[in-house]
C-alpha cells in the first residue's frame, strides 16, 4: 500500500538501555490495585466526543478473517451512523530485519465505510511470518496522545510475541484502559499460543477477549460484533439498549479488573511454558 495512505510503527532503538518490563508491569497493576482499594475505579471512565476506533488485523489477506473484519467496520459506522465516528485501520506489512512483520497503520481518521473497505482492499497483509500484538498495541497508545480513542479492537488468527514482547503488550493494554479505552481482542481460528496469550492480556489489563472458530454459530457471531460495534459508537449505554445474550456477556467481560500482583506472576510462568522456554 502507498506510503502516503499508511504509516509503519517504529521499533524501539535496540541500543538504549531497556527498563526491565517486568517490573514496570508489576508497579502499574499495584498502583490500580491500590487505586481500588481507596475507592479510584478507573474503567468508569468515558471517552467523551466523536468516538474514535482503532481497527487492527492480523490475518491473511485473502482469509475469512479479512471479510469479517470488513463486516465489522462496516457495522460500526451503521452502529454509529450520526456519531461522526471515526476509524484507522491497522494491518502487518513487510518483514522487517529479524523477520518479524511491523505493525502499519492508516495515517489518517477514516469516516466512511466504503472508503474504509476500500482502503483494506488495497491493503497487502500476508500474516503467516512473525506478527506481534505488542506492536499494534504500542502503536495504539501513540495514537491515543492526541485525543483518547473509545476502542481498539484486534482481530486475529495468531500471534508471535516472547515472553518479555507479551509484557509489553499488556503495559500498552493497561495505559489504554486507564485512558479509558477498551481493548477488544478478536480471535479467530484455535491456535493455543495465541489463545494463552490473548487470555493472559485480558486478565492482566483487562482486555475484552473473544474466541470464535469454525464450529462457532454464525449468528452468535454476528450478534458479538454487533455488541462490540455498539460499543465503539456509544460505550456501555448503547450495548446496554441492544439487550440480549451476547450484550450481557460483554457487559459482564467490561467488569474484568486487571489480576492481582501474585496471580500475574503465575501465570507469567505459564506463558514462558506455553513457549517453550
Amino acid at each position: 500500500m502507498s506510503n502516503d495512505i499508511t504509516k509503519t510503527a517504529k521499533r524501539a532503538n535496540p541500543s538504549e538501555p531497556m527498563h526491565d518490563a517486568a517490573s514496570r508491569l508489576k508497579h502499574d497493576l499495584m498502583a490500580d490495585a491500590l487505586g481500588r482499594i481507596f475507592g479510584k475505579d478507573d474503567n468508569k471512565l468515558i471517552v467523551a466526543g466523536t468516538p474514535r476506533v482503532l481497527l487492527a488485523l492480523a490475518n491473511h489477506g485473502r482469509s475469512p478473517g479479512w471479510e469479517r473484519a470488513k463486516t465489522l467496520q462496516r457495522q460500526m459506522f451503521e452502529v454509529a451512523a450520526g456519531s461522526g465516528l471515526e476509524m484507522k485501520f491497522a494491518f502487518y506489512g513487510r518483514d522487517d530485519d529479524q523477520g518479524v512483520r511491523r505493525c502499519r497503520i492508516t495515517t489518517h481518521w477514516i469516516t466512511n465505510p466504503d472508503d474504509m473497505t476500500s482502503i483494506m482492499d488495497r491493503a497487502e497483509c500476508n500474516c503467516g511470518c512473525y506478527v506481534n500484538i505488542a506492536s499494534a498495541l504500542q502503536q495504539a497508545v501513540k495514537e491515543n496522545a492526541d485525543r483518547p480513542m473509545r476502542a481498539v479492537v484486534v482481530v486475529s488468527d495468531a500471534f508471535h510475541d516472547s515472553e518479555d514482547g507479551l509484557t509489553e503488550a499488556a503495559l500498552a493494554a493497561n495505559e489504554l484502559r486507564r485512558k479509558g479505552t477498551r481493548v477488544f481482542l478478536i480471535q479467530l481460528g484455535d491456535d493455543s499460543l495465541t489463545t494463552h496469550k490473548l487470555q493472559y492480556l485480558h486478565r492482566v489489563a483487562g482486555a475484552t477477549y473473544f474466541r470464535f472458530d469454525s464450529k462457532t454459530q454464525q449468528k452468535q457471531f454476528a450478534e458479538m460484533l454487533e455488541t462490540v460495534s455498539a460499543y465503539a459508537a456509544g460505550g456501555e449505554e448503547a450495548v446496554k439498549a441492544i439487550g440480549g445474550q451476547a450484550a450481557n456477556l460483554l457487559l459482564e467481560r467490561l467488569k474484568q479488573q486487571p489480576m492481582p500482583i501474585l496471580a500475574e506472576e503465575r501465570d507469567r510462568v505459564r506463558v514462558a511454558r506455553g513457549n517453550g522456554n
